[in-house]
């Protein structure tokens, strides 16, 4: 077992970088916005540095590629955020701990890091990168982070998540990663975890039942599963509910209708919580995999030519090869939870329940 420290730094030059590497972090979503203000402030309607003919060229230029050009369903873009001193000031703004269970991860293995619980921003990204986070519980190994789809249409955000390393989080792009031997990270729970954040409450609820696709993903291509959770996300910031019939309205888009409020007009976590990760030790899969029955493989190359019109790529797994991998993931997690929840502030009455996504509580629905 192995464990990086990140405390608060209280110098003048180590607060500024925490504090600006994180709201950096925290930030994206307002990228859209201040993208506009930017060419609006240097167009003949502001400083006028730029004529209105350029101004215009420039914005067309820039949807047209954002309609064209899609390195987020190929091999994405070098990740400068991801291994740089970036990730570690981040972490120093949450006065985080990662600890890595276990003796260090073999380079010239293939991982699939699955990371619970989601939060309502996804702070505990911030785990995966850092040249003294990262880099050294995790050496010679580096990963591609899956991200929903529309994140890459929308500007600014759609850059910060391909310097973060992310690709489309849809099952071929994830497939055709990681035959190219690439890592992968993913939150399993996805938006209908999100909605479950709520740190008034001793229970923190993981949408983990019925959610087995990163298994049947990480068997299929040979990765050893490392599962990790995220300790005090749930208390960084405020949330907000939307009203029921606009967030099931977003849920049909992908979107979540769970808002946040963190410090001032930001999106910034509150202080006094240190965030704790822990990653446990390595899920190891069977190379070659179980297959399923002769009548499920029929129905999955009937599936495909149905809806994709191309013949299997691989034989489908075992469905009971893959509740049992999903299973022994999901005792890892709760026994993280378990051992370390006091550790990092929580109370011996807090509990972790798994839950389905079809069968959410009232607050998430």
């Amino acid at each position: 077992t192995e464990e990086v420290r990140h405390p608060r730094l209280t110098s003048p030059l180590g607060n500024a970088l925490q504090v600006s590497c994180a709201l950096l972090f925290a930030s994206y979503f307002f990228f859209p916005p201040a993208m506009c203000l930017l060419l609006a402030a240097v167009s003949p309607l502001g400083l006028n540095l730029f004529g209105g003919r350029a101004c215009l060229a420039t914005a067309v230029a820039y949807l047209l590629q954002l309609i064209f050009y899609k390195p987020h369903l190929g091999r994405g873009w070098w990740r400068p955020l991801l291994y740089s001193s970036f990730g570690d000031y981040a972490a120093h703004y949450y006065d985080s701990t990662c600890v890595r269970e276990g003796p260090k991860l073999d380079p010239n293995g293939q991982y699939m890091f699955a990371m619970y619980p989601h939060g309502v921003y996804g702070v505990c990204r911030v785990f995966t990168s850092g040249l003294r986070l990262w880099c050294k519980l995790f050496p010679g190994i580096t990963l591609r982070w899956g991200s929903f789809g529309a994140a890459f249409m929308v500007p600014g955000v759609r850059e910060f998540s391909l310097a973060a390393g992310c690709l489309d989080a849809g099952r071929d792009t994830l497939s055709r990663a990681a035959k190219r031997g690439e890592n992968i990270a993913l939150l399993p729970g996805g938006i209908d975890e999100m909605s479950l954040t709520d740190g008034t409450s001793t229970d923190t609820k993981l949408v983990m039942v019925d959610r087995k696709g990163y298994a049947r993903l990480a068997i299929e291509n040979g990765m050893d599963i490392v599962p990790g959770f995220c300790f005090g996300e749930k208390w960084i910031h405020r949330t907000v509910q939307l009203p029921p019939v606009i967030r099931k309205f977003l849920r049909r888009f992908r979107m979540s209708g769970t808002l946040l409020k963190g410090r001032g007009p930001t999106f910034l976590g509150f202080l006094g919580v240190p965030l704790g990760f822990v990653w446990g030790e390595p899920i190891r899969v069977k190379k070659p995999y179980p297959v399923a029955p002769a009548s499920v493989q029929a129905a999955y190359v009937d599936e495909k030519a149905k809806h994709r019109g191309d013949a299997k790529q691989h034989m489908p797994v075992d469905p009971a090869y893959v509740d049992e991998v999903h299973a022994h993931v999901e005792a890892a997690v709760r026994d993280i939870f378990d051992r370390y929840k006091e550790r990092f502030g929580y109370s011996p009455e807090e509990t972790l329940t798994m839950v389905a996504a079809a069968k959410k509580t009232k607050k998430g629905q």
